[in-house]
């Protein structure tokens, strides 16, 4: 770091001397007005103020109106206000422990061969188990998605065939029980089982949640006899069993994770034959039943996985088009070229400039060249189109009238956000991509009279954008959560412009700063064409000396290069920015860490370590993708 050890440590000491303890529950958000700010994406939208108390909105005010005394006022300055986000599918925060599958005693060593298969076997059957019960996000976790403009998540645990009950929980601060909105959501499902031993395959897995079906459906008949008072035995205590059947009777959904279009295709048929209802989770490949799942009300939950984009190989670039045109204006004429007279007699006379026959020089041996093998543009088209499907895939389930939600599975939340525009882009309405984190995902988890929407007594949960949320330029200012609110650094002006051409970033950097008091760092960088940068900054604590390690972005310009990112030390936190000039493998500039007790800057050098160029790197992949 650049500032001083004495001066981290003092302030990571303040810190951590004045943080609640992680089972202290926060003090409850004080009444709140956020004055000023429009309902709808138009710049001219009617202003309101927002009063928010309680946790709930308490009153829509139009523009003027008095504010109640003793509210903290908030400026919208015509921020647009809409919903937080909701993550309506992942795994964050939720480990689920692997279900232990032998319930029945042990058979006697001496026991002759069974001739049916164990009546408690509970391989991958957990449908007890509750993500409510167990739920766990560190704090950094939560910041970086309410950063992105999230308000709620519903966790899964996954894994299993039954895995367990879902939860939808809140991002406010406080402890777990404080942030549980519904404790049961779904009971997931999937075609999975961890462990050894029956069942291992698809068939296997099918029978088995099959027999755990009937015999829920069995042990439900035999607790109302006994309670009947029939004569016969008494039934075991089977939580798992009991756990399943709010699904059997249809008062739960079942949420069932299959991208592959058999697999839920595999799910339906389980649902007529048992006659529950079901969800899908993940659905890459939901669009080749888009037609039965609308017409049978099924919703999906899309986490928009479709991999590295596929070049078009029909599409001709610009740089390519220039090029071509170039090298057509500059040709030189072609110059006719007489042909010899039939049956011999003089050569046709040369052309001017160019040598006779007897004077030409023989001619040299053509220079061995590598030979690259590229795909029949046949397979390239194929390649592509497949690609087209699976990124296109909310869209035909938009057009076909299908329920649609957006989730993260375990990728992260910004992700989620950069493929969504892309479906704009590609034709997916922004309404349609933007219900699907709001109002819409809310009513899939059955938290539509709650979340979803700013209206009188719904949650307070709202975030306050520059512009709307899908645009380039839009940024998150505030963030409402249970109506104590996230206040957010209006985004520096990113550069302008690309990189200058040949300019290569990709690498490890050692980092020398001017200032004896800053320690030694190092960051591994990676640009995109557009000069976007991604990258990972390393250092030693001052406190005690531990590693460090934080995320860094930015972009280039130029050869002006500007990154930004966070460093955890302990419970202190600090931002850094870094901008320098690049010259070739060293790059020039100033670092500056700002933290709670103000912020310091140096000079540094920073030199790349010796191996291959990015471009390189990137030509070889782009080579190895057409193989």
């Amino acid at each position: 770091m650049s500032s001083s050890a004495t001066t981290v440590a003092t302030s990571a000491a303040a810190l951590l001397l004045g943080a609640p303890s992680a089972a202290q529950s926060p003090a409850p958000p004080e009444p709140t007005a956020i004055v000023d700010v429009r309902l709808a994406d138009a710049a001219d939208a009617p202003r309101v103020s927002l009063l928010l108390r309680d946790g709930r909105v308490a009153e829509i005010l139009a523009a003027g109106a008095p504010i109640p005394p003793g509210v903290r006022r908030v400026e919208g300055a015509g921020l647009l206000a809409l919903p937080a986000f909701i993550d309506a599918y992942t795994t964050a925060g939720c480990e689920a422990p692997e279900p232990v599958a032998e319930r029945d005693a042990p058979p006697p060593a001496d026991a002759d061969v069974l001739t049916d298969m164990r009546s408690a076997n509970r391989k991958g059957l957990a449908p007890a188990w509750r993500a409510a019960d167990a739920f766990l996000l560190d704090e950094s976790a939560m910041d970086k998605r309410r950063a992105q403009g999230f308000g709620a998540l519903h966790t899964c645990p996954e894994g299993q065939i039954l895995a367990g009950r879902s939860a939808l929980v809140s991002l406010a601060d406080g402890p777990p029980r404080e942030r549980v909105i519904l404790a049961n959501v779904f009971q997931v499902a999937g075609l999975r089982a961890g462990g050894r031993g029956y069942p291992s395959t698809l068939m296997g897995l099918l029978a088995h949640l099959r027999q755990f079906l009937l015999d829920a459906r069995w042990q439900a008949l035999l607790v109302a006899r006994y309670g009947a008072g029939e004569p016969d035995p008494r039934p075991p205590y089977d939580p798992d069993l009991e756990a399943i059947l709010p699904a059997l009777s249809g008062q739960e959904r079942l949420l069932c994770a299959a991208d592959d279009a058999r697999d839920i295709r595999r799910w339906l048929k389980l649902a007529d034959e048992f006659g529950f209802s079901i969800a899908i989770a993940g659905g890459r490949e939901a669009w080749k039943v888009a037609g039965e799942l609308a017409t049978r009300g099924v919703p999906v939950i899309l986490t928009l996985d479709w991999g590295e984009e596929v070049a078009d190989p029909d599409a001709a670039t610009p740089k390519e088009n220039e090029q071509e045109q170039s090298q057509a204006e500059d040709a030189p004429p072609v110059e006719p070229v007489e042909e010899p007279a039939v049956g011999g007699g003089e050569p046709a006379p040369a052309a001017a400039g160019e040598p006779r026959p007897e004077q030409q020089p023989e001619a040299e041996p053509e220079a061995e060249q590598a030979w690259e093998y590229e795909e029949p543009l046949g397979v390239r088209r194929e390649r592509r189109r497949l690609w087209l499907e699976k990124r296109d895939n909310a869209i035909r389930l938009h057009q076909a009238g299908v329920t649609l939600a957006f989730g993260t599975g375990s990728r992260p939340a910004e992700e989620l956000l950069a493929h969504l525009r892309d479906l704009i882009e590609a034709g997916l309405p922004e309404e349609a991509a933007r219900a699907g984190l709001t109002g819409g995902a809310a009513a899939v988890l059955g938290a539509g009279s709650n979340l979803g929407r700013i209206e009188k007594g719904r949650d307070a949960t709202l975030a306050l954008w520059s512009q709307p949320p899908f645009t380039k330029k839009a940024t998150l200012r505030w963030l409402f959560v249970d109506g104590a609110g996230h206040e957010f650094e209006a985004q520096e002006e990113g550069l302008a412009g690309v990189p200058d051409e040949g300019l290569d970033l990709d690498g490890a950097w050692s980092l020398d700063f001017e200032s004896e008091e800053a320690s030694d760092a190092r960051m591994t960088l990676e640009m995109k064409e557009g000069g976007a940068v991604a990258g990972v900054f390393e250092t030693t604590s001052p406190i005690d000396g531990s590693p460090v390690k934080g995320d860094l972005g930015g972009q280039v310009s130029g050869r002006a290069l500007r990154l930004k990112g966070t460093l955890s030390f302990g419970a202190f936190e600090a931002e850094l920015h870094i901008e320098g000039e690049i010259e070739g493998n060293s790059i020039k500039g100033e670092a500056t860490w700002k933290y709670s007790g103000g912020e310091q800057a140096s000079s540094y050098t920073a030199r790349r370590a010796p191996g291959r160029s990015g471009a390189a790197r990137r030509a070889e992949g782009a080579e190895g993708g057409t193989r």
